[in-house]
């Protein structure tokens, strides 16, 4: 098994934990940070499973973005095999639901939309896709639940559903399908790779904020302030979370690269964003060493 597209938090996801520790979110971009970092979690679960269990010769792509003649589709994880695609639609739910007459919704009644659906337009996109470049390709597409605490009623056994119970038995079941790979695999696995977008505007877009509005300061990953910081290191008294301030520093320098991308990256502007509190010395020496420098004196500025 070899891996060769690994997954990675999605830029709306980065935005949106950075301005959740800067600001207060409304209700609304709250709860779909919560949902976004859900279904992550829930994907990289399963990335260790198949890292766990799947053994034979195939290739793992994982977190697709595809556009194509008009058409936008995601695959969270595709498993390239000799003649078979296995496509896996990852859902990260917990609790108890049901399903009746093709509507997913929870016992409480509310509905929900319904991933098998999801998972049938998805299917159906990228059959076409294969099949424009004469490649032949038997896809097996399932929604995997990838929670221990979620229950599913009135399930129909031909659905193309994998609960967290099957999951090790499936791969380990693969295992036994996976014959030699060929170049044309291969060669499936770099065009997907090609056609990869890394943002669409069908996406959510990050709420509008501006640079006063945000809390200024060193932050921790689990969004404290609350730190002791040292020459060489820090220390946050609330997840007890040990840093150096070169990593420190690193984190707070991407952070405004990302939110503020029109502005210069200099040494006042990033220990201000830093709230003054780490020295503006060392602040240089980090930017030196990890950006190229422009300008001189005054007006040096980093990318």
């Amino acid at each position: 098994m070899k891996i060769i597209k690994k997954r990675e938090k999605s830029k709306l996801l980065i935005g949106l934990n950075y301005l959740d520790k800067r600001t207060k979110l409304d209700n609304t971009d709250k709860r779909y940070l919560i949902n976004l970092e859900k279904g992550y979690e829930g994907e990289e679960r399963f990335d260790t499973l198949v890292k766990t269990y799947l053994t034979g010769e195939a290739l793992v792509i994982n977190d697709l973005l595809i556009e194509n003649k008009g058409n936008v589709f995601q695959i969270d994880a595709l498993i390239v095999t000799t003649d078979t695609l296995y496509l896996y639609e990852i859902k990260n739910y917990k609790g108890d639901f049901q399903m009746n007459s093709g509507q997913l919704s929870y016992t409480s009644g509310q509905e929900i939309r319904n991933p098998l659906t999801q998972l049938k337009r998805t299917k159906e996109l990228l059959r076409q896709l294969v099949k424009e470049w004469g490649l032949s390709y038997r896809i097996e597409a399932n929604v995997l639940f990838i929670n221990e605490t979620f229950t599913l009623y009135n399930a129909n056994v031909e659905d193309s559903i994998i609960f967290s119970t099957q999951i090790k038995d499936a791969l380990i079941k693969l295992n036994t399908k996976c014959k030699r790979l060929t170049k044309q695999c291969n060669y499936l696995a770099d065009k997907l790779i090609d056609m990869h977008k890394e943002e669409s505007l069908f996406q959510k877009q990050l709420p509008l904020y501006n640079k006063k509005e945000l809390k200024t300061g060193v932050v921790c990953s689990c969004g404290s302030f609350n730190l002791i910081i040292t020459q060489r290191s820090c220390y946050c008294k609330v997840c007890y979370k040990q840093l150096s301030i070169e990593e420190l520093l690193i984190g707070s320098i991407e952070e405004f690269k990302y939110l503020f991308p029109e502005q210069k990256v200099t040494t006042s502007t990033i220990n201000e964003w830093c709230g003054n509190r780490v020295n503006h010395r060392k602040i240089r020496h980090i930017l030196q060493t990890h950006l190229m420098a422009y300008g001189k004196n005054s007006g040096t500025y980093y990318e």
